[in-house]
């Protein structure tokens, strides 16, 4: 990115979510910095943990976390937000749900989406699985259109990381040239 446009100064944070049985490991959070190989060595120690008993994932607290607890400076800003499955709620999914009725701290998707939409950030998604297909639309419904970029087509680590990239760097313009 920097040799894109090498007056920009990229920081990047990291806000990783897990499932409400999880308790208080269930989010993950490395604020704002401006070493990729700082934010690389932070993510190699988040540990891969295999899931509670439902599909659906704290969705809606990890983003309510990514809004309010990192410390957003800089007038462009982007959250990539990479998901599996969507968040609690049978509006979201028909799949076994531990939390049918929604977010058991009661974080509504309006709710979370407009306190995004105030603070100025521009939504990306990285979409893995078809589960999350429902969650999309509805996002699309309370926020707009919003980038969204399929991940599910590439089984291999090298591949993901380079449509990582490539979705970073396309978030990060689009942002940049809605700004100007």
């Amino acid at each position: 990115m920097a040799t894109l446009k090498p007056a920009i100064t990229i920081r990047i944070a990291f806000c990783g979510y897990r499932d409400h049985c999880d308790g208080p490991d269930r989010l993950q959070i490395f604020d704002f910095i401006n070493s990729c190989d700082e934010f690389k060595n932070n993510l190699s120690n988040v540990p891969a943990t295999g899931g509670g008993g439902d599909g659906p994932e704290d969705v809606l607290g990890g983003l309510n976390a990514a809004i309010t607890e990192l410390s957003w400076r800089n007038h462009i800003r982007v959250l990539l937000h990479i998901g599996d499955f969507p968040p609690h709620g049978r509006r979201f999914d028909n799949e076994e749900d531990d939390y049918p009725d929604g977010d058991p701290n009661g974080l509504t998707a309006e709710q979370v989406l407009d306190e995004m939409r105030s603070a100025g950030i521009h939504y990306f998604f990285g979409r893995i699985t078809e589960y999350t297909d429902t969650m999309i639309r509805i996002f699309k419904s309370i926020i707009g259109e919003f980038p969204v970029f399929d991940f599910e087509s590439t089984p291999d680590p090298e591949g993901l990381v380079e449509k990582f990239f490539d979705a970073t760097c396309s978030a990060i313009n689009t942002a940049i040239t809605l700004r100007e």
